[in-house]
């Protein structure tokens, strides 16, 4: 019965530590617009390359639960597209993307005229300090103006060098303005601690909870 209620009251401190803990932002480029896009869907296309940034988290939070784009739409119509979602690991050999250690496709995603908000939910995926994000699109439909990911900087919230990743065929080519502007993708990153941690944190407030119990009696 002791048992019983000692790991029930460490789930339930756990729980608590977890709230209180809450979610955090790792990586945040969405402070300064510089009122301009990179054209993932030139006017008229469907079907986009892959394309993205490659990012150093701050903060100390690793699992990964949501990613919010900005992208901008210069048409007079919204448009839906499908999407797919990567995160790519830091190559060092190649100095830039790697192989691919979370995906997801999302359906019927939507962007008005001017600046979107594109968020993805993210089932706590354990994220590196550095890695690469990248975004492909397809089956747009609705308006075929220009659209593609807004343009920020600088990162508030950890780090972006000055260059921005596309893939064509299997090749990776790095883009950059020269630094006139320094610019990068609109992104804002969140995560939770890891279990370790929150487990640490739990043992923390039942060992201040039964040392204040002592002092009482």
């Amino acid at each position: 019965m002791k048992c019983f209620s000692l790991v029930l009251m460490g789930g339930l401190w756990l729980g608590v530590a977890s709230r209180s803990y809450g979610q955090s932002i790792v990586y945040d480029n969405t402070t300064t617009s510089l009122n301009n896009n990179f054209p993932l869907l030139p006017e008229l296309y469907t079907q986009s390359a892959e394309a993205g940034d490659e990012i150093w988290l701050g903060g100390t939070d690793r699992q990964a639960v949501g990613l919010k784009l900005i992208f901008f739409n210069r048409g007079a119509a919204g448009s839906s597209f499908d999407a797919r979602l990567r995160f790519r690991a830091y190559d060092t050999a190649f100095q830039g993307p790697g192989e691919v250690f979370y995906e997801q496709s999302v359906t019927s995603m939507w962007a008005s005229p001017g600046y979107s908000d594109l968020d993805f939910a993210l089932p706590n995926v354990m994220v590196p300090d550095r890695f690469v994000w990248t975004i492909e699109l397809s089956n747009r439909q609705g308006g075929m103006e220009e659209l593609g990911m807004a343009y920020f900087n600088p990162a508030t919230v950890g780090f972006s060098d000055d260059f921005l990743w596309q893939r064509g065929g299997d090749q990776w080519t790095a883009y950059s303005w020269g630094a006139d502007p320094y610019a990068n993708f609109g992104a804002r990153l969140t995560a939770v601690p890891e279990p370790s941690t929150l487990a640490v944190a739990s043992l923390g407030l039942l060992w201040l909870k039964g040392r204040r119990k002592r002092k009482a009696s």
